[in-house]
């Protein structure tokens, strides 16, 4: 191959390696994004399982105290239910088949919420006021004799605190169970984010890998590029080393042909010039 066409695939090549690095460094920019993204999404999903672990925790510590709630709550409810058999069998010995004094009054209540809110015939609003006054007579005297029976009215006053904090424990684990069950669903919520994040992150290092690989095969391909120069460039070199070497050797024989035609003169007695010495000299003929 000439000088000429050499030169030619070399800058073939320049142009090629020019062409080979920016393809090299658009994928290496890609790893670069990529394993930035990659980062981040790792960051979010420890981040969402974190939030998980941390509302399962407090789910199961919700979650005992609603078990212990309804435990108290169960003691509460039996002790209602004893002191309310209790209040009812001396209820019975005083006042023989007598209806609860919490029903009279209930009783009263629904009535006087019907006169209220209904229309009613005068005869109807006539009997409902005789049956209000009768309720009202007989909660009255119930009352009264529950004054006079210190015994079952402090029964029935502790019946009424212990319905009261039955009422409020079953209030409470109520309002525990809601808390457990948001805690619950917040810990679903964050789970369900950190395993859509994985499928993402899943995505995202199958495209950094297959960027890399693209990266290392344009490096590898860059390689072989500069190799093929340098050898390019080492075989421009050897000729031109040749060819200076021709040069050379053409110059010398030029002066060799010269210093042999003055050597002659000079063999024959002919009167030579300071120039001719010099030449006779470079050639090592004198």
């Amino acid at each position: 191959m000439s000088l000429e066409e050499l030169q030619k695939k070399r800058e073939e090549l320049r142009a090629k390696i020019g062409e080979v690095k920016e393809i090299r460094e658009k994928y290496n920019e890609k790893t670069k994004e990529l394993k930035q993204k990659r980062f981040d999404l790792a960051a979010q999903i420890r981040k969402y399982k974190q939030e998980g672990v941390q509302h399962k925790e407090k789910r199961d510590e919700i979650n005992q105290r609603v078990a212990n709630a309804k435990k108290k709550r169960r003691d509460l409810n039996r002790e209602y239910k004893e002191l309310k058999q209790k209040a009812d069998d001396l209820r019975k010995e005083i006042i023989p088949e007598a209806i609860p004094l919490e029903v009279l009054k209930r009783r009263k209540q629904d009535l006087e919420f019907r006169q209220m809110t209904h229309q009613l015939s005068k005869k109807e609003e006539a009997a409902l006021v005789e049956e209000l006054k009768r309720l009202s007579d007989e909660i009255r005297q119930r009352e009264r004799l529950l004054d006079e029976t210190p015994e079952l009215k402090e029964m029935i006053e502790e019946k009424r605190r212990a319905k009261e904090k039955g009422d409020k424990e079953h209030q409470k684990v109520q309002e525990l169970a809601d808390q457990a069950q948001d805690e619950h669903l917040r810990m679903i919520e964050a789970f369900n984010k950190a395993d859509e994040l994985y499928k993402e992150i899943r995505k995202v290092q199958k495209e950094y890998v297959m960027a890399r690989l693209d990266a290392d095969k344009a490096h590898k391909q860059l390689v072989s590029y500069v190799k093929e120069i340098r050898e390019v460039e080492d075989q421009m070199e050897s000729i031109k080393k040749e060819e200076k070497a021709e040069e050379i050797r053409e110059k010398r024989s030029v002066i060799q042909k010269k210093a042999d035609d003055v050597y002659e003169r000079f063999k024959k007695g002919e009167k030579l010039s300071t120039e001719d010495f010099m030449l006779l000299q470079k050639a090592g003929l004198i």
